[in-house]
């Protein structure tokens, strides 16, 4: 079984944040992604790139993966999972456009978490955290209109 820590927003040097993962909503329905080369579903999320903004690195890996141009995004915690960080963000998609032609081969809207998805517990412990603060903490809300060229900072 994976050892996942998990960590406040300012508990962690944002710079040591390789990764992003995102709990989606799209009409109140969850959004899960399969990936063309894994067998298993899971949320939408990846990897950051060198120098890249968390923000960005979220709108960028959200729209590539599900279409989304239009959403906002919440950051809400940060997790520790073999050896590297990822930053938790919560997601209301506003405007899904077409499915860009990256690695994903389908989305789907769920009513919950299924079971079996990939990465073991972490989606669930992640959706388990956010359902625990989301009324009980004041978080950010950052209102995003995807383009490639756009640069957000928290």
């Amino acid at each position: 079984m994976m050892e996942i820590t998990s960590f406040s927003l300012s508990e962690v040097n944002y710079e040591k944040i390789k990764y992003v993962v995102m709990i989606a909503e799209y009409k109140e329905k969850l959004v899960i992604i399969k990936n063309k080369n894994k067998v298993l579903w899971e949320l939408p999320g990846g990897k950051r790139e060198v120098g890249e903004q968390l923000l960005k690195a979220a709108s960028r890996e959200l729209y590539e993966e599900t279409g989304a141009v239009s959403f906002e995004l919440i950051p809400y915690g940060i997790y520790l999972m073999n050896g590297s960080y990822g930053m938790n963000f919560y997601v209301n998609i506003k405007e899904i456009g077409p499915l860009p032609d990256y690695e994903i081969e389908e989305i789907r809207f769920c009513d919950k978490l299924p079971n079996q998805l990939g990465y073991g517990e972490i989606y669930y412990k992640m959706y388990d955290e956010w359902n625990e603060i989301k009324d009980k903490r004041k978080l950010k809300k950052y209102k995003i209109k995807y383009s490639d060229s756009s640069t957000y900072e928290f």
